[in-house]
């Protein structure tokens, strides 16, 4: 008897702790950590997607690649702090043909077909005051596809990274994506519709300004191969 007693106490010692912590956590609104169902978890996500709809024509704006200390250049000049001369020598170099160098005109431009396939010219712009570059334009013929673009953007996006901004759609209809670089270049890809005219252009933001910048971008808004040359392109120059 004595011994089926004490076997009997630990059991009633414990349903009266388990009674007290029961009572105490009622009182208190304590409560243990347990793990969520795991079909409770998707039910509340896809309520939360369900009642926020997606901005029409405006693709989510995709996660933007650090590309670290360094510098845009082309043909070997570092854009941000280049000047006329300095592109001058640097094109001459490279053999390109100019078609106008003049400094009685903001612009030069030269022949540049043998770069990209579907490229015609390049058109380098200069500030007044001293000569410093503040834009580098592609000029493509026009295509009668919407494919041109999504080639473009392949070749920018494999050195820069995804862009900070994109509206509209890559297959279709009026597109334009924007980079932003730690050197204060930025890069713009543009399409009209519906005439398909593709946009390649590099701003010197330190030069032109943001707001001139951004006022050259919304001009270009759209109104409702293979890079045959590695040097076709500007090269990100790590430090």
């Amino acid at each position: 008897m004595v011994f089926r007693l004490l076997r009997a106490t630990p059991k009633v010692f414990w349903g009266c702790s388990l009674a007290l912590t029961v009572q105490v956590s009622a009182q208190t609104g304590w409560r243990g950590t347990t793990a969520v169902p795991p079909s409770s978890a998707p039910a509340a996500r896809s309520s939360i997607a369900a009642s926020t709809p997606a901005p029409l024509n405006t693709a989510p704006a995709p996660e933007a690649t650090r590309l670290g200390e360094g510098s845009l250049q082309m043909f070997g000049v570092r854009l941000s702090t280049a000047t006329r001369e300095d592109m001058r020598q640097a094109i001459r170099r490279e053999g390109l043909a100019a078609q106008r160098e003049d400094e009685a005109f903001s612009e030069d431009i030269y022949e540049a077909s043998n770069l990209m396939p579907g490229l015609l010219q390049l058109k380098f712009s200069y500030a007044r005051d001293g000569q410093k570059l503040a834009r580098v334009e592609y000029v493509f013929t026009t295509f009668s596809d919407n494919a041109h673009v999504g080639e473009l953007m392949t070749r920018i996006e494999s050195r820069f990274g995804r862009p900070q901004r994109v509206t509209g759609r890559e297959e279709s209809g009026p597109y334009h994506a924007v980079w932003r670089l730690p050197d204060q270049m930025e890069v713009f890809v543009g399409r009209e519709w519906p005439q398909k005219t593709t946009y390649l252009k590099f701003f010197n933001v330190s030069v032109l300004g943001s707001a001139s910048a951004d006022s050259e971008r919304e001009s270009l808004q759209p109104k409702m191969g293979k890079a045959q040359n590695i040097h076709a392109l500007p090269l990100w120059v790590a430090r």
